[in-house]
């Protein structure tokens, strides 16, 4: 299993945050027409060498975007993401470390971004 498909699994399978979006957890862009809310994520990896360039581990920084038709909609969506991520596994070394509020103006949405990091 890679990162991205343990963390969309992670989270499509966290009740509160599917009764928010259902299935609209996706890796890079949800289909168009698909509705609000919606989560949305990037993930970039850094690999943990060793000093003979073993790879040890892999640590990932994932961008969540967390999108709603209202700010309060988007916060509770981010919420449920971020308590997800706090059931992780310890293995995956989990933990959200930055929030930001968004707005896409040519949608006309609110956001709430999240920084994750993912270790294994």
């Amino acid at each position: 299993m890679s990162i991205e498909s343990d963390f969309r699994a992670l989270l499509a399978g966290y009740a509160p945050l599917a009764a928010l979006v259902g299935a609209r957890i996706a890796l890079s862009a949800v289909e168009e027409g698909a509705g609000t809310p919606a989560v949305v994520f990037e993930v970039s990896h850094q690999p943990i060498l060793g000093l003979n360039n073993t790879v040890l581990g892999d640590q990932a920084a994932i961008n969540v975007q967390c999108w709603a038709d209202t700010a309060v909609t988007a916060a509770s969506v981010a919420d449920a993401v971020a308590a997800a991520v706090a059931t992780a596994p310890a293995a995956a070394g989990a933990c959200v470390t930055a929030r930001n509020t968004a707005f896409d103006a040519e949608m006309g949405l609110d956001g709430v971004e999240l920084a994750v990091e993912w270790w294994t």
